[in-house]
């Protein structure tokens, strides 16, 4: 009797199969490797390309200026002296115009205070920016005090801010104590707590009669009986 000998291999290979495996599914391609995302794709890089061609013809039919400029914002320049002002304003393309002084209680003369367009306000280069100095603190205008007694003269020289100075007094015609001439003269401009100079009159002149009596007495030697 012959015996057959079972091989592992063969005896796998002899079983029956089983059911058939499902085939592995096929990937898909990237969206825009296909056709139709290709031209998705060439659509809207046409729209897009085509809306900006349109945006840029509009805006230079409508509004010619060019699309890069040099404007500048214009910066602050209050508090500065006219010279430094005038150098940051000038670096930066504009041209600046001095207006009159104007008065200012604390800004020292010369600064700038004030200053047209505003800070931060954007122009093209070459545009005029105008700017004013300081005159300094406002100016106090020297009372009419010629003709007042001496104490309602100072009392006016302080309701106006300004305070007597030295006093020189003149023999006059006029009552004593009056206030005959002020330095500066009324209607001229000073600080506020500054001084101004008065003349006033001393006493009045003798006559001349009197003059004479008083001059003539020690000489006279009449003799007393």
């Amino acid at each position: 009797m012959r015996f057959r000998r079972q091989v592992p291999w063969a005896r796998h290979a002899a079983e029956p199969a089983g059911p058939e495996a499902p085939a592995p599914r096929a990937a898909h391609p990237p969206f825009l490797a296909t056709v139709f995302g290709r031209r998705l794709l060439r659509d809207a890089a046409i729209v897009l390309g085509t809306f900006a061609v349109g945006y840029v013809l509009a805006r230079a039919w409508l509004s010619p200026v060019p699309l890069i400029t040099s404007d500048h914002s214009v910066p602050r320049v209050l508090e500065l002296t006219g010279g430094e002002a005038q150098r940051r304003l000038t670096a930066l393309g504009f041209r600046v115009k001095f207006d009159d002084e104007r008065a200012h209680p604390t800004i020292p003369r010369g600064s700038i205070v004030w200053q047209d367009p505003a800070p931060g306000t954007v122009l093209a280069q070459n545009s005029i920016v105008s700017v004013a100095p300081s005159a300094g603190p406002q100016l106090a205008p020297v009372p009419d005090i010629v003709g007042l007694p001496m104490p309602f003269a100072i009392k006016v020289l302080a309701a106006a801010g300004l305070k007597p100075g030295s006093v020189d007094t003149v023999t006059s015609d006029p009552e004593p104590n009056v206030v005959i001439a002020t330095r500066p003269a009324a209607g001229a401009g000073r600080e506020a707590g500054s001084t101004v100079d008065l003349v006033v009159s001393g006493q009045p002149k003798a006559p001349a009669s009197q003059a004479a009596r008083i001059i003539q007495r020690p000489f006279s030697t009449g003799v007393r009986r």
